[in-house]
Parts: C-alpha cells; sequence; structure tokens
C-alpha cells in the first residue's frame, strides 16, 4: 500500500506527472509496481474505488477546539493600568467614611 501513497504523493507533486497521458500514466504505474486494480482506479479517476481498495474514508474532518477564552480582564499585572488603583482609593474613603 506504501507505494500506492508514494505515488499519489508524487503525482500531486510532479505538474508532468499529473498533466500526464494515460498511457505515460500507465507506464508510470507500472514502473511503480502498483497493483493492477490500485491502477485500473488511478487510470479511470475513480475515487470510491480507490478509497475503498485502500480502506480510507471518504469524509475526513480536520478540527481544533480553542478553549474558552476564562480571563475576560486580566488580571492584576505591574504596569497593568486598568483604572483600578481609583477603585481602590475610593473603597478606602468610603470605608474611612463609616469608621468615622
Amino acid at each position: 500500500m506504501s507505494n500506492v501513497i508514494d505515488f499519489l504523493e508524487s503525482l500531486g507533486q510532479d505538474a508532468k506527472l499529473r498533466h500526464a497521458s494515460r498511457d505515460e500514466m500507465e507506464r508510470a504505474l507500472l514502473n511503480a509496481q502498483i497493483e493492477p486494480e490500485l491502477r485500473a482506479a488511478i487510470l479511470d479517476a475513480d475515487q470510491a474505488r480507490l478509497e475503498a481498495l485502500l480502506g480510507a474514508q471518504a469524509n475526513v474532518c480536520c478540527m481544533i477546539h480553542a478553549p474558552e477564552d476564562d480571563e475576560d480582564e486580566p488580571e492584576d499585572e505591574p504596569g497593568n493600568d486598568d483604572g483600578d488603583e481609583d477603585d481602590d482609593s475610593q473603597h478606602s474613603a468610603v470605608h474611612r467614611a463609616a469608621a468615622g
């Protein structure tokens, strides 16, 4: 099976091979020692048969699930001037007024 995968990879990378005539493609398949059933599927451009012969799944979906953003606002960091000092001083003033 690795022969056919290698061949398909080279088919995708080589413009001459990709646009080759049927006779040229057949010679390339023979040189790569691809099995007759696989050779026929490739020459006929029969994707379903090629997938069945290779045991491949037709629909493959690759996704990345991004984690949820837990932090809407950054924690207090040095040099982060987001106005928290004003809030702290207001809270202190309220506590002093309540205590006094």
